[in-house]
């Protein structure tokens, strides 16, 4: 799938600014806009989240300091956004023009989940920051509806990285429609690659096409690749594809992302999340 729309949200967090960075490397390799993205909470929705029986003063002063958060909040996610578009040298377009790359900032009013999900739809990357530790477990609002509500593909920045990625990628195989879908639409990135890397964990019960087939199907793409079988053991799946990664010298990842019924997960583990929780390497997911 040819990318030619990414979209970047920013919540104001340090953590934007090497998303961001990120981003614009992607839109200039891949000829692409990028859009950067602040929601701001509508100051009315605020009062809906503190409950009911307050005075009308304490519901003008929440909504006040609503305003206020969302002013601030915009006001950081512009600058930043304006100083990263200065530096790649980005030119700002309103609407789409024939060829090259451009950036623009897309500032909109509500849930910030809503707002990424249908921005989102029709990005062909969404561009967003590893959770800050202390949430590791517990993905953003944007990355979450990134991830879920999109069917998009999801590129998760760790910190700040190297202009030149995905050199040598991993893939996480477990032979899911979820799988098959990031790599299909990760087929840029794949043919780009000096490296290609198939990794999948034994299971009891494996189930879907095992790793030598995406191998085959890869060279049906021109892309040449290899697989290798990784051992289950006392590490969690997605401590042990990290790790074989890493071995594998790879700077990038491609999973599908909530591959496993919610009881599963709950019973033995997710993988994805395990994987946003330790990942050093930039992971390109979709669900």
């Amino acid at each position: 799938m040819a990318i030619r729309r990414i979209l970047a949200p920013l919540s104001g967090a340090q953590s934007d600014e090497a998303a961001l960075d990120c981003a614009f490397h992607v839109a200039r390799r891949c000829g692409a806009h990028l859009d950067g993205l602040v929601t701001s909470v509508d100051s009315r929705d605020a009062v809906a989240f503190v409950g009911e029986g307050m005075t009308s003063a304490m519901i003008d002063q929440i909504m006040s300091a609503a305003e206020k958060e969302a002013r601030e909040r915009e006001a950081r996610a512009g600058q930043l956004f304006e100083r990263i578009r200065q530096r790649h040298q980005f030119p700002l377009a309103e609407r789409p023009a024939a060829g090259g790359v451009s950036a623009r900032l897309l500032r909109r009013t509500g849930r910030e989940d809503d707002i990424v999900a249908e921005q989102g739809r029709l990005a062909d990357l969404i561009v967003a920051a590893k959770p800050p530790q202390q949430e590791e477990e517990h993905p953003s609002l944007a990355l979450e509806a990134g991830l879920r509500e999109t069917g998009r593909l999801v590129l998760v920045v760790p910190g700040p990285l190297p202009e030149r990625i995905g050199q040598r990628i991993a893939i996480a195989w477990n032979g899911s429609v979820e799988v098959g879908r990031a790599v299909a639409y990760a087929r840029q990135f794949l043919r780009e690659a000096e490296k290609v890397v198939v990794l999948s964990v034994a299971e009891e019960s494996p189930y879907g096409p095992p790793a030598e087939d995406a191998v085959e199907y890869l060279a049906w793409h021109g892309i040449t690749a290899t697989s290798a079988a990784l051992p289950a053991g006392e590490r969690t799946q997605g401590q042990t594809l990290l790790s074989a990664a890493r071995e594998q010298g790879c700077d990038m990842m491609v999973m599908g992302a909530y591959t496993r019924s919610h009881m599963r997960r709950l019973i033995f583990g997710g993988v994805t999340g395990a994987v946003l929780a330790e990942t050093t390497i930039p992971v390109l997911m979709t669900h």
